[in-house]
C-alpha cells in the first residue's frame, strides 16, 4: 500500500527514520500484522517467512560466526547476490 494511502488512515505508528518495522495488533479482533515502511510503501511481511528468516540468522551467527555486513558492504551484497541496487535515504 502506498504510504499516501495509509495516511488517510488513522495514524498510530510512525515512523521517524526509515526503514521501520511495525507490529500492528488489533485487540478487539485479536489480530496481528507486520510491516515494513520504507520512504514510499508500508508493506506487509508473512509472520512465517519472518520467523523462518529469523532462524537463518540465528543458526548462521551462532555456529558460524557471521556478522551483519557494515553499511560498505552492502551494496555488494545487494549487487552480487539480489542483482538489485540498494536504495539510501533520500534517493
Amino acid at each position: 500500500m502506498p504510504r499516501d494511502q495509509a495516511k488517510d488512515q488513522k495514524e498510530c505508528y510512525r515512523c521517524e527514520e526509515p526503514p521501520c518495522i511495525h507490529i500492528v495488533i488489533d485487540e478487539r479482533r485479536k489480530i496481528f500484522k507486520i510491516f515494513i515502511e520504507d520512504y514510499e510503501y508500508i508493506i506487509p511481511i508473512e509472520f512465517s517467512k519472518l520467523l523462518k528468516t529469523c532462524k537463518v540468522i540465528e543458526e548462521n551467527s551462532r555456529l558460524k560466526r557471521y556478522r551483519e555486513a557494515s553499511e560498505a558492504d552492502e551494496d555488494y551484497l545487494a549487487r552480487k547476490y539480489l542483482g538489485a541496487e540498494p536504495l539510501r535515504e533520500g534517493s
